[in-house]
């Protein structure tokens, strides 16, 4: 099976990443987004992740230019009528990926197969968007953060998922690399449940005042060998992604570990966001890199001047 032209519907992080290794393969990439806006700026920061693979050695400049001329971008949803595969990457809510899907019903090509990076919703009831005809296309390929470097991705299939889309979503995981795990259609299925619920803890954490930011990252890092802890690893996620897809969980599930911690949801409605904004639990140049500061271990005291004292 050849891989020639693929669709990625949303250019947030997990949008950039999917077409930026698609791309590297040698795959043509339509990127689409809502507005000229949110699309220039999916183009810069694609431009200056690559830019950043180039200072540490990873790629060369030609090697960029040729990954940029295979992403073209768009505002128009129409101009992904002739691709073989859609991914969708947009915001991890059920109505907005459902109109999006109603919409790609009637624009696509009937033998087009559907990817959606959920994490946490239902691939079934997502299919219900479709047409009849349709239904069997849809299936999850989950891709985790950063795509680039973390090498396993969830399948899931949905109650109509056919035999032939299940194939294509693996081809599509196997040829960028990916060891394809498959799940069973669930809340949050393992890797979104299991990480969840250890940020919600570690937040849960340092809001306690048990420790430090800096200490609660580096206890983890030593006892599991990540490259990142909980609190670093939700900078790097968003912590308006992981408000969101806990909320999803605790709606889903009503699990108490998934019950938002309110110091997130705090962080969230003051608008530090993690990497995309430039501060989160930690602080963030505008390339994104992690500044480092000796000086500054976050305690809750620290946190509450940041945040402008309590609610």
């Amino acid at each position: 099976m050849k891989l020639d032209t693929v669709g990625v519907v949303g250019g947030g992080t997990a949008g950039r990443g999917i077409a930026r290794a698609l791309a590297g393969i040698g795959v043509e990439v339509t990127l689409c987004e809502a507005g000229h806006r949110l699309l220039e700026n999916a183009m810069e920061a694609l431009r200056d992740q690559l830019d950043r693979e180039i200072a540490r050695w990873a790629i060369t400049e030609s090697e960029r230019d040729a990954i940029l001329a295979r992403i073209r971008g768009t505002t128009d949803l129409e101009d992904l009528c002739e691709v073989e595969v859609v991914v969708e990457a947009i915001q991890e809510e059920f109505k907005p990926k459902a109109a999006l899907f109603q919409r790609l019903d009637g624009l696509c090509r009937p033998d087009t197969v559907f990817l959606t990076n959920t994490s946490t919703l239902s691939i079934s009831e997502l299919a219900g968007s479709f047409s009849r005809v349709r239904r069997g296309q849809l299936v999850g390929l989950h891709f985790l953060h950063p795509v680039s470097r973390v090498q396993v991705v969830e399948l899931v299939r949905g109650r109509e998922t056919s035999a032939p889309a299940l194939r294509t979503a693996r081809h599509v995981a196997e040829v960028l690399g990916k060891e394809v795990v498959e799940v069973e259609e669930y809340p949050g299925y393992v890797t979104t449940r299991l990480t969840l619920a250890f940020i919600n803890e570690a937040v849960h954490t340092l809001m306690e005042g048990v420790a430090t930011r800096d200490s609660i990252d580096r206890a983890m890092k030593l006892r599991f060998g990540w490259s990142t802890g909980p609190l670093g690893l939700a900078d790097e996620m968003g912590l308006d992604s992981c408000l969101r897809a806990m909320e999803s969980m605790w709606t889903e599930l009503g699990l108490p570990q998934f019950r938002p911690c309110p110091l997130l949801r705090r962080m969230v409605n003051r608008g530090l966001l993690g990497e995309k904004s430039g501060r989160g639990f930690y602080r963030y140049d505008e390339t994104g890199k992690r500044v480092e500061d000796p000086h500054e271990d976050l305690s809750l005291p620290k946190l509450e001047t940041v945040l402008g004292g309590r609610e």
